[in-house]
């Protein structure tokens, strides 16, 4: 028996640690993270040090026993690594097994590199537990210790210790469904063997809580995964028709849904990859509690998935990912998405990536600056992924973001609070009768490939002055975007960014339309309207107010006489965002109620 996960009256404890868990605020914005005081020069890093003012000062008699849970300098997710050892002397952490929890086979130590100020915490420390709610399971003497919560007679209480990272495998099976169970309490899996599935961010643990293998038409329905250590449901490999519809998942230790395929065992009639599946009317929340790089849906190596109506709220990183611009054919359609990103930067609640053979590193990331054309990348996203009817509600971040290489994506009748829509290196984007208002970032493009056959029409932006920060800088230097409608940063040096920038309707509390748009390693240029409509984008574009019917409300539909209607603007319905009227009332808390529409 080993004890990695504990939980009193059903009620997560946490491993013995420094600092302690901050159960106001748990993020990496919280008291329960301290910060790197430097690296050395090696990559990938072995070894960091602390500052010993604002380190524990006691010593560890098992330092090996110990796991460094940290964010690396890009926090695009987190890392796990088991201790090597510690110089008390040098003040530094030597690092043993780990860091493999993200993907830098692409971006190398831009993914995974560490450096001053990152946020760390270590776990699994005898003499660390020093507060309630903590506990260590010594595996020599096998005794377990425990310090309660207040109020928890520990003599009376249900003690659980889970001993399985799954607990059920579905293989090579048809027509079976799983209906209203709870599935709880599973064993973290961060220090489990990943892998990269594709050439997106992602490395991940190749299983589940629940894992589907080689099945047809069976169904998860009306469950609720309640606190799992790694991944609540895997579909791995091929899959027909898997349906995931009316389930809760909260305090996943990953994520909540994963749908992965592995293309290289992909030939002839041997289809390993998921194909046809439904995630729908599911509510997912608060998930990504060991892993960060982690999502409510993640999709790699698959194909015309349907995500749709799902309540996701309250992550680390996406609602939404999808990996890799593997074969498409998605529809991700009425889901109700906000409150995401909230641990991790460079990223949008809805994030995908396009890193297929016609991706090239060195045009999208490269010092060298080269330019060129996508290529025939049809040949990989084969089939049009639609993201169409959802609300995304944030104050941050990129907002629908189609990342590196992302193509053929159609992006229509989206409802974007906070957020807007970025299009980096790609191709076959058409952007398409969606509403923005207050973006965190304004409608942006950026390392855009010459003649990409992109469209951005018939769309309504509204910028606000006062609204617009950025999170996280990539060095465009932009700082607020004071109101800026329309945005395109490292552009090519020739061609077209674009088929068509047309018929859009732009309004911004500073009066007037701002274009900006640099090309690589160049100076920041600024339009007014007349000036980019020079250029041939927007001709017959116009700033202007939109007249919306009750925005007060959550009514973004223009009125009658609105002249976003002239230029072809057709308004959407408002109501159909999020979970379905028959969504399981028994897994509804009072947090879930207050959030409403």
């Amino acid at each position: 028996v080993y004890v990695s996960e504990l939980f009193i009256n059903g009620i997560r404890q946490h491993r013995a640690r420094f600092p302690n868990y901050d159960a106001i605020d748990p993020t990496i914005n919280g008291s329960g993270y301290t910060n790197v005081a430097k690296v050395g020069p090696e990559r990938p890093n072995n070894h960091f040090h602390y500052d010993p003012a604002t380190f524990t000062s006691k010593t560890w008699t098992k330092p090996e026993d110990a796991v460094v849970h940290i964010f690396p300098e890009g926090r695009w997710g987190n890392l796990q690594w088991r201790v090597r050892s510690i110089d008390r002397e040098r003040h530094a952490i030597h690092l043993g097994e780990g860091g493999f929890q993200i993907n830098a086979n692409v971006l190398g130590h831009a993914a995974n590199g560490l450096a001053e100020g990152c946020r760390f915490y270590i776990e699994n420390v005898f003499e660390e537990l020093d507060f309630p709610g903590e506990w260590y399971f010594d595996e020599d003497t096998r005794i377990l210790y425990v310090i309660p919560l207040e109020g928890v007679d520990i003599g009376s209480a249900l003690v659980e210790a889970p001993q399985n990272t799954q607990l059920v495998e579905v293989i090579a099976a048809s027509n079976v469904t799983f209906k209203g169970f709870r599935f709880a309490h599973v064993c973290p899996t961060f220090m489990e063997t990943y892998e990269a599935p594709s050439l997106g961010d992602w490395t991940l643990y190749r299983g589940g809580t629940i894992e589907f293998d080689g099945a047809e038409d069976c169904a998860i329905e009306d469950c609720f995964f309640d606190a799992v250590g790694g991944n609540a449901v895997f579909i791995n490999n091929s899959n027909k028709r898997i349906r995931i519809t009316g389930n809760k998942f909260t305090q996943c230790g990953d994520s909540a849904v994963c749908l992965v395929g592995s293309k290289h065992l992909t030939h002839g009639t041997q289809q390993e990859y998921p194909a046809d599946c439904v995630v729908s009317n599911n509510l997912i929340h608060d998930c990504g509690v060991y892993g960060k790089q982690t999502a409510g849906v993640f999709l790699s190596v698959c194909k015309r998935t349907t995500v749709s109506h799902n309540r996701i709220y309250s992550m680390p990183r996406s609602a939404i990912c999808v990996n890799d611009g593997t074969w498409g054919g998605h529809i991700i359609e009425h889901n109700d998405i906000s409150d995401t990103v909230k641990e991790t930067g460079d990223h949008g609640p809805f994030n995908s990536w396009g890193r297929e053979r016609y991706w090239c590193l060195q045009q999208s990331h490269g010092p060298e600056h080269v330019s060129h054309s996508a290529g025939n990348v049809l040949e990989d996203a084969c089939e049009t992924t639609i993201i169409r009817h959802n609300r995304f509600r944030e104050d941050h971040g990129w907002g629908i973001d189609l990342d590196d290489g992302t193509s053929n994506y159609r992006v229509e009748n989206n409802l974007c609070l906070g957020i807007s829509i970025k299009l980096r290196e790609g191709a076959y984007r058409t952007v398409v009768n969606n509403i923005i208002i207050n973006p965190a970032m304004p409608l942006n493009t950026h390392v855009c490939y010459e003649d990409n056959h992109d469209r951005i029409v018939r769309n309504i932006v509204v910028t606000n002055t006062k609204t617009g920060k950025l999170e996280v800088d990539l060095s465009f230097k932009t700082e607020r975007h004071g109101g800026t409608c329309i945005q395109g940063a490292w552009m090519p040096p020739q061609g077209r960014w674009a088929d068509e920038i047309d018929f859009n309707l732009y309004f911004s509390d500073l009066g007037h339309f701002i274009a900006r748009f640099a090309k690589r390693g160049e100076d920041w240029l600024t339009y007014n309207l007349e000036e980019w409509q020079a250029l041939g984008y927007d001709e017959h574009s116009i700033f202007t107010d939109p007249l919306f019917i009750d925005p007060a409300k959550g009514d973004f539909r223009v009125k009658e006489d609105s002249p976003a209607l002239a230029l072809g603007f057709k308004n959407f319905d408002m109501t159909t965002f999020g979970l379905l009227p028959d969504f399981p009332k028994q897994w509804l808390d009072a947090e879930d109620l207050l959030l409403g529409p």
